[in-house]
């Protein structure tokens, strides 16, 4: 499974949990269409429960695995369906290209804010004072956690487009989604690799 998400607006170096949590609402709408309009998702979405069969789905199921506080994250990629993630990655950024290390320019740490971002996240404090909004249950996110991704390329490129804040960037992800072993589960998310 191949797709692409976009976000425009700040990704700081060492995001606070609440930094983070604005990035994965942006990214929010497009991982829900992507589990609306993929075969393989939509599958698992509307499949029988198998944690309480009879009553609900498998997207319930998910949810309540990874409840927190008020919030029931449905990641995409994760152990149980044996799926890991490799990250394209073309950041936009209010620098020269090739600048990497200057101020703003911490591309270690805003890649970290950024795939903590992705990751439903690892502790309840991490959502201090946060509760879901509409639209928000279940709360759609692409990784578990983010020693799902298997890999990463990053290409940074100057900003064009004017900015309300100095660590603004455009990002463009492409997500390649694959199985680690095959398994019934995982068996619609082979497409192409076969």
């Amino acid at each position: 499974m191949r797709f692409i998400l976009t976000y425009f607006g700040p990704l700081p170096p060492n995001g606070d949990p609440a930094e983070k949590h604005i990035i994965r609402q942006a990214l929010l709408p497009q991982l829900r269409r992507q589990w609306e309009i993929d075969p393989a998702l939509h599958n698992i979405a509307h499949s029988g429960s198998r944690d309480n069969p009879g009553a609900g789905t498998r997207l319930n199921d998910i949810g309540s695995k990874f409840k927190m506080g008020g919030f029931r994250f449905v990641p995409l990629v994760t152990r149980e369906f044996n799926l890991v993630c490799n990250l394209q990655i073309t950041m936009l950024r209010n620098e020269e290209p090739g600048n990497v290390i200057r101020s703003g320019g911490d591309i270690d740490n805003r890649i970290k804010t950024l795939f903590d971002s992705l990751s439903v996240p690892p502790h309840e404090n991490q959502l201090n004072d946060l509760v879901p909004k509409d639209g928000e249950n279940p709360f759609y996110c692409l990784l578990e956690d983010d020693s799902l991704v298997t890999g990463f390329e990053v290409k940074t490129e100057r900003l064009l487009e004017p900015i309300r804040n100095e660590t603004d960037v455009h990002l463009t992800l492409t997500a390649i989604v694959r199985p680690t072993k095959v398994t019934i589960d995982n068996l619609s998310f082979l497409g192409g690799w076969l």
